[in-house]
């Protein structure tokens, strides 16, 4: 019984050093792969040098380094870090500027919108003036149905903005003006 005991614990002791083992074994075995061109290895080499200045920013304000070597070395890599952003703005030429200056031109014409709507000036060419017109149309078609049929309708109109509401409300939903008891009935 005790020769039992003692293979079934020599198996586990086995067992365990070869699961503890497991990582240090794939690892010498799985190799990464290199980047394919020479854009990836900048972007790679950007990350890498991105994730140093982090680690040795975090070495200096935990006390690890000196104030001259945290310095020195700090300007060593940020240098470097230059040089590869400028390489990489380089290959950036073509398709990619292109979209770029899509991007950038789209980006314009939501910054004019944003500016414009808070103006209060609607844009001429734009999407806004077009949602105004759709707004005013609706408007005027319910001011419409609410002269018709005053006596059967159970929502009034906002007295600022001409916008339905619930009797129940207290504020109108869409310019935010108080709605008063007279108004309610």
């Amino acid at each position: 019984m005790d020769i039992v005991v003692a293979l079934i614990g020599l198996a586990l002791v086995v067992l365990v050093a070869v699961y503890i083992a497991q990582p240090l074994i794939l690892k010498t075995r799985v190799k990464t792969a290199a980047p394919e061109s020479p854009r990836d290895k900048l972007l790679a080499e950007r990350d890498t040098l991105y994730a140093t200045i982090r680690d040795l920013d975090l070495d200096f304000h935990t006390g690890k380094l000196v104030e001259a070597d945290y310095r020195a070395m700090r300007e060593a890599y940020a240098a470097r870090g230059v040089e590869i952003l400028k390489e990489l703005d380089a290959m950036n030429v073509g398709p990619q500027e292109a979209k770029s200056k899509r991007q950038k031109a789209v980006a314009d014409d939501i910054e004019a919108a944003v500016q414009a709507r808070r103006k209060g000036k609607p844009q001429v060419a734009g999407r806004m003036a077009e949602e105004d017109e759709i707004e005013a149309a609706i408007r005027a078609r319910r001011q419409t149905k609410i002269g018709n049929q005053q006596s059967t309708i159970s929502h009034p109109a906002c007295p600022s903005c001409g916008t339905l509401f619930d009797p129940a409300d207290r504020f109108c939903a869409k310019c935010g003006a108080a709605l008063t008891a007279e108004v309610t009935r």
